[in-house]
């Protein structure tokens, strides 16, 4: 839970923006727009008698915040349980509401294998299944193991051995960060918060944006000017 003074309207606990898809702190676009919208709607904080009155110190609240990357707009709801004080409480839970939350995807440049393992990890991320996410964002670690040709008896050995096809040890570390995530999940039933799962799967998206998508861009690139030299030769002979 993250503890807060309830009418401190800039007090957003950070989550994964549904328009740039980092994990980045919010700020609260206008405070005159937060409101609580349940049990009983009011712009206010509800007070210790509005409290008594509706017989519920929980209140779901609406924020539209702005995500301190990008700058655009989320709307979040925050479910906060509010002490006997009425004005201190704890968020017990941060859901964002607007935009619809979308799934990570990876470049088609990148093997479909390790796509479609992946984006199975990022459905279950974005409902939240959070153990189930880490489970298949290893596999689609072990998938990139496998495409690259890495050797060993086990998946540990096969990263190592990456560093052996020419990637670089920091890959190769965010690499095991995912793999982590992905035994502890399965072998030990460890629970993560949307904030670890999220940092591993971005691992993963910048691993492979070096491994594959530059690559790419770069072959592309090299084609585009190969095309216009030879236009160029082809119109003066």
């Amino acid at each position: 839970m993250t503890s807060l003074t309830v009418d401190q309207n800039g007090l957003v606990p950070p989550g994964l923006c549904p328009n740039c898809h980092l994990n980045t702190g919010f700020s609260v676009r206008n405070s005159g727009l937060s409101t609580y919208i349940w049990p009983h709607p009011q712009t206010e904080h509800p007070s210790v008698e509005h409290q008594i009155k509706y017989g519920m110190r929980t209140w779901l609240r609406q924020i539209p915040a702005i995500c301190g990357h990008c700058s655009k707009t989320v709307v979040l709801h925050q479910l906060i349980r509010f002490n006997e004080d009425g004005k201190t409480g704890d968020v017990l839970r941060v859901i964002q509401v607007w935009p619809e939350r979308q799934p990570r995807e990876l470049h088609t440049s990148v093997p479909n294998t390790v796509r479609d393992l992946f984006a199975e990890g990022a459905r279950a991320e974005a409902a939240e299944a959070y153990r189930a996410a880490g489970a298949m964002y290893r596999a689609a670690v072990e998938e990139i193991c496998k495409d690259l040709g890495a050797e060993g008896n086990n998946l540990a050995s096969k990263i190592n051995d990456l560093v052996n096809r020419g990637v670089t040890q920091e890959i190769v570390e965010d690499l095991h960060e995912a793999r982590f995530l992905g035994n502890w999940s399965l072998h030990d039933g460890l629970e993560f918060s949307a904030e670890e799962v999220a940092d591993v799967a971005g691992l993963i998206a910048e691993a492979v944006h070096i491994l594959y998508v530059q690559p790419e861009e770069r072959r592309a690139m090299r084609d585009a000017r190969k095309a216009r030299r030879d236009a160029f030769a082809a119109g003066n002979p």
